[in-house]
């Protein structure tokens, strides 16, 4: 048997194919033809016929390479959260998606925050301009023409699984969380209707990610390949399927995501509030939830301490130069979202980051953002294990790994298979398996694993403690 997982990113589409072990049996990306299309400064744009031209050519070239494509059981989709397209009766989009990142709702979604403060406590988050339940009120407001011929307001993986199948008013309870669904009740909330005005109907059913939702219609197996007995299973947002793909499926799992920027996600038992609102909870289908939150620091910062040369000769030259005994927190911009919140923050270096020092206090820096925010986790009363399952692109760096496992005093267990993309696959084939754990447990497989260096755990636990009260002193922040 085999499990499609499909991603739909910012920049393009990652398709997987994988068996029951979890070993690929193909995968191919494809780029989106063109990226942020909108017209007026500063909004975020992509038509959704370029999201189905990437993905149907990744899905072609999958299958093209398979020997009996009519061994995909099940597809799972992911797209980036918040995105959202209005369709009309005959499922055709009436605008370009609004894309994640657009901040045309900022006022819808204070107005929202200020009458829904009783949703907002309840799951734990805010209505931002990033979510997509506020761009419906903006699209109600703005182009009440658009909003009054919408048949259903579509999120981007949703709109790919209508075309794969025709069911497109149909969503995931991940992807509905920033369109305000009630995950705690398994509803739309009333009040969106009698206080927002909005039209309930307009809004997608809702499913659990994994769950079957449609088959393979006839005109879409045709030209893609597939079979019409494959099955369309609930999906995700990006995020949450990262987060499976590293294995963070059951209570006390967690996985550390460092590439551009650093996110964090851990499955809980009981849904977890957040006082400082800098993280809140997704479901998982076993009942769990998946709590975490994202941070404006990551790898990006190394692109310039690293200068002409390349990463492996910066990793080689630093490896003698730590522990580094600089504490800095190296932020490429304004402001901090987890694990506290700060808007007005800035960078900040403590110590001598010459002679080559720079570049692993980045690191460092890092892992100490790392250790903190896992810190908090623990105070909010969340089990942490021994174990720590980590992605992104800082797990091609050995000596980052090593720093960050030494900081951590944990082991960090990276899979051979990273890609967002496999998370889907998971979810496609949690049916498969009678649940989700049992696909991680069968198909999640570790190329490496990277235990703390004797030698460095205790200088970094004094390090850190200062680091610590660094963060309290210079960004007046408890943490």
């Amino acid at each position: 048997m085999l499990f499609m997982g499909i991603d739909v990113g910012t920049q393009g589409v990652r398709c997987v194919v994988a068996n029951e072990q979890g070993r690929l049996a193909a995968a191919h990306s494809v780029p989106f033809a063109s990226l942020n299309i909108a017209a007026h400064e500063g909004w975020y744009e992509q038509s959704p016929a370029v999201w189905v031209d990437a993905a149907e050519e990744a899905i072609r070239a999958c299958t093209a390479s398979l020997e009996n494509p009519e061994e995909i059981v099940s597809i799972s989709i992911d797209g980036t959260s918040g995105t959202i397209v209005p369709l009309d009766g005959n499922m055709r989009p009436l605008t370009n998606g609004v894309m994640y990142n657009d901040p045309r709702a900022r006022a819808q979604a204070e107005r929202i925050h200020a009458s829904m403060g009783h949703i907002e406590k309840k799951l734990g988050y805010k209505f931002g301009a990033s979510f997509s339940l506020p761009r419906i009120l903006w699209f109600r407001d703005e182009m009440p023409e658009i909003y009054e011929r919408t048949a259903v307001f579509a999120h981007q993986a949703d709109y790919i699984a209508g075309t794969l199948s025709g069911a497109y008013r149909v969503s995931d309870y991940s992807n509905a969380l920033k369109t305000g669904y009630d995950l705690i009740d398994g509803r739309w909330p009333e009040e969106y209707a009698s206080v927002l005005g909005l039209d309930l109907s307009k809004m997608p059913e809702v499913a659990a990610p994994g769950a079957p939702i449609a088959q393979v219609s006839a005109s879409a197996a045709a030209r893609l390949g597939l079979s019409t007995r494959t099955v369309i299973t609930g999906g995700s947002t990006d995020g949450y399927a990262s987060a499976l793909a590293a294995g963070a499926v059951g209570a006390g799992r967690w996985a550390s995501i460092i590439g551009t920027t650093f996110v964090l996600k851990g499955a809980t038992e009981r849904l977890v509030i957040d006082p400082n609102g800098s993280s809140y909870s997704h479901l998982l289908p076993n009942g769990a939830w998946l709590l975490g939150g994202a941070a404006n620091l990551g790898g990006r910062v190394l692109n310039f301490a690293r200068g002409e040369k390349s990463f492996d000769e910066m990793n080689a030259a630093s490896e003698a130069l730590v522990p580094t005994g600089v504490r800095c927190y190296p932020l490429t911009g304004r402001g901090e979202r987890f694990p506290f919140v700060k808007p007005d923050c800035e960078a900040f270096y403590l110590g001598d980051v010459t002679g080559g020092r720079l570049y692993p206090a980045i690191m460092e820096g890092v892992g100490f953002a790392e250790r903190m925010a896992f810190d908090h986790m623990r105070g909010l009363g969340c089990a942490v294990g021994d174990t720590i399952y980590t992605t992104g692109g800082a797990c091609r760096s050995p000596l980052w790994l090593k720093i960050r496992a030494s900081i951590l005093d944990c082991s960090l267990k990276v899979p051979e298979v990273v890609d967002a993309a496999m998370g889907s696959a998971l979810l496609a084939a949690s049916g498969h398996f009678g649940g989700l754990e049992s696909a991680a447990e069968q198909m999640i497989r570790y190329r490496l694993t990277v235990e703390p260096d004797p030698a460095l755990r205790a200088p970094y636990g004094e390090i850190y403690a200062r680091f610590r009260e660094d963060i309290e002193k210079i960004y007046a922040v408890e943490v």
